[in-house]
């Protein structure tokens, strides 16, 4: 660690600027070149979970701007070695509990209200929804699927409109492999301890509606090579649930024309606020914003 370190103290106001300062003081390594992220991860994991667990909305937005402005200013005061893997660590946490654990939709759109401003450039810290994780106890930043991944393979239809109303699946380069993570991805075992096969089938189909209120195209064989690779769709009657305007007949003008403006506000960063802003009647709005 460099000496800037010890510029933290405990009255820092700040949640992260304290959880480093409990870092620095208790290490598991007193020795120069022993730092990594093995030795503190628990304790990070710990006391974002603890916050996490039951935060609310207001709360979590409270959180991830804290989040934001130490990423945004840490790098100056800390080891730059220390600093990202601290940052990589913290991101995956708070992706494991907003994903993984919560799945509450009024958060990830929190989440993504704070943070898709930075979705633009996908190195940037920030741009978490574009992070992989695992997960489990332990996320590895280098390894997993990305959020957009992880949803779709659940079938979390309210979070997974969420980010599609951001333009997550728009910027996908092979959208059509979210299709096949909702059509071809089995429950996890505690689901389907809980819930029925119908519940699971419903949500399928749910969740592949509202991609295709976002693609104008999907790869039909690419969803067959799955097939032929050995894997079984969830429902024998999948090609039902896939408009004919997506892979054979024209597609329709109102989606087309829904597409272009979508593309153009988000290539401005406008995706989804900058519906609201246009001079339409409502009910255009809600059928640009993936309302239906």
């Amino acid at each position: 660690m460099s000496d800037r370190d010890e510029d933290y103290t405990e009255g820092e106001d700040n949640v992260f600027l304290n959880l480093v300062a409990r870092v620095i003081r208790k290490p598991l390594y007193r020795f120069p070149g022993q730092w990594s992220h093995e030795t503190y991860e628990p304790r990070i994991y710990r006391t974002l979970g603890t916050i996490l667990r039951n935060a609310t909305s207001e709360e979590f937005d409270a959180f991830i701007t804290d989040f934001i402005n130490f990423a945004r200013t840490a790098h100056a005061r800390l080891d730059m070695q220390f600093y990202m893997e601290f940052i990589n660590v913290c991101t995956n946490t708070i992706l494991h509990w907003v994903f993984a654990r919560r799945c509450s939709a009024d958060i990830v759109r929190k989440l993504m209200e704070r943070t898709s401003v930075f979705l633009q450039d996908q190195t940037n810290n920030l741009a978490i929804a574009w992070r992989c994780f695992t997960p489990i106890y332990s996320p590895s930043p280098m390894g997993g699927v990305t959020p957009l991944m992880f949803v779709a393979q659940n079938r979390q239809y309210e979070v997974l409109k969420v980010l599609l109303q951001y333009g997550m699946l728009e910027k996908e380069r092979r959208p059509t492999y979210i299709v096949i993570s909702v059509l071809f991805n089995p429950p996890r075992l505690e689901a389907l301890d809980e819930r029925c096969h119908a519940t699971v089938t419903r949500e399928l189909r749910d969740c592949m509606a509202l991609c295709f209120r976002v693609l104008s195209h999907v790869s039909m064989s690419d969803i067959e090579m799955q097939i032929v690779y050995g894997r079984k769709p969830l429902i024998e009657d999948w090609r039902d649930h896939i408009p004919s305007s997506r892979y054979k007949d024209p597609c329709e003008l109102t989606h087309l024309c829904r597409m272009v403006i979508r593309t153009s506000l988000l290539t401005r960063g406008r995706l989804p606020d900058g519906i609201k802003l246009l001079p339409l009647p409502t009910l255009l709005q809600g059928y640009l914003n993936l309302e239906r």
